[in-house]
Parts: structure tokens; sequence; C-alpha cells
């Protein structure tokens, strides 16, 4: 099961509310980064211990499962976490014309294990790629953590980590391409 590295810990923050009530979050822009995907992204909670996430938003709509878990956020504020990896089709630009672009893009002079020149690169590619009419295969991740104390937040109602990992090998550095929008302007609607 995909779970992304502590240090990308999505923060939810729910005053007065446990995971037992069901939750939206509607982020203003999908991206922070690519202009493509400015438009919002909501991610829809049943509640419960474990159950699905359903997401909607410029990659398509599709359904992580996920499981909640208590956790310590920054290592001290007690929270609970909503972790998930999903096999699904979203839109994204085809491998091939992800990886060729790439080659195109990328900084001639950088090694071939350069990753910093890898993803400059891919997230060049990114913007300029249109998404396969057909869609592509990922393996989806979500992880969103919860706690109650909003100072802990950094004022915002959520850091979501999301990624998506192509399920095909790659000619990436370290072998899988991974791309890693960062959801912002996340509200919660109570």
């Amino acid at each position: 099961m995909f779970v992304p590295p502590l240090a990308m810990l999505g923060v939810l923050v729910l005053p007065d509310a446990t995971l037992a009530a069901a939750v939206k979050l509607t982020c203003g822009r999908a991206d922070v980064m690519n202009p493509n995907w400015g438009v919002p992204m909501t991610f829809a909670y049943a509640g419960g211990d474990a159950g699905p996430v359903t997401v909607t938003g410029p990659f398509g709509d599709f359904s992580i499962t996920v499981k909640r878990s208590p956790m310590t956020i920054h290592g001290e504020a007690p929270g609970e976490a909503l972790d998930g990896a999903a096999e699904i089709r979203v839109k994204l630009p085809l491998l091939t014309d992800l990886e060729a672009c790439i080659e195109k893009t990328r900084d001639p002079a950088s090694k071939p294990d350069d990753k910093d020149a890898f993803l400059n690169a891919r997230d060049a590619c990114l913007q300029k790629l249109a998404p396969a009419p057909e869609g592509v295969d990922v393996i989806a991740g979500l992880r969103i953590g919860l706690f109650a104390d909003k100072d802990e937040s950094s004022g915002e109602d959520a850091f979501v980590d999301f990624r998506l990992k192509y399920d095909a090998e790659s000619r990436a550095p370290d072998g899988a391409m991974t791309v890693e929008p960062l959801p912002a302007q996340c509200v919660l609607e109570k």
C-alpha cells in the first residue's frame, strides 16, 4: 500500500468534530504550481473507522478507501489520520508522452540520475501536455491528518498529501513516475 512520507503529512482541522462525522473538504486549487490544475478539487468522507474518500477534480472522479488511525502530528499534537491507496484511472498524459517530453525539456548538461533536473522537466511537461483521452492507470495515495487544535494548522483548514504514481515501469531516476499535486485553499465544509 502506498503511504506518503510523514514529512508530507496532510493536516485537516476539525474543531468540535470527530471522524465519525461526515467531512467534505473543498480545495480552491488542485495544485499551486500547474495552471492547468488551478481548479477546485473536493475530498468527501462519509465518516467512520474506514471507508471511501470520494475525490473530484481535474484528475477525474474516483474513490480511495482509507483507514482511520491515531497519530502524532509534528511530534507532539495528538491527532488522527485517514490513509489510503487505490489503483484508479485518472486524467494525466500517457507515460510515454511524458517521458519523451522530459527528455526534450531536461537540461542537456544534467546527469541521467539528476533528480532535480528530472523533476523540473517533469513539472514543465505536465503543464504542456494534455491528458490522454482514455486516461492512465495510477496508484493513488492519499493522507489527510486530523487534529482539533487550529493553532497547529498554520491557519489553513487543510493540508492534503495526494500522489499519483503511474502503474508502469518508468525511466524516472527511481524507476517510478509520480505526480505530486499540492492542493491549496482547502476549506472544510460543515
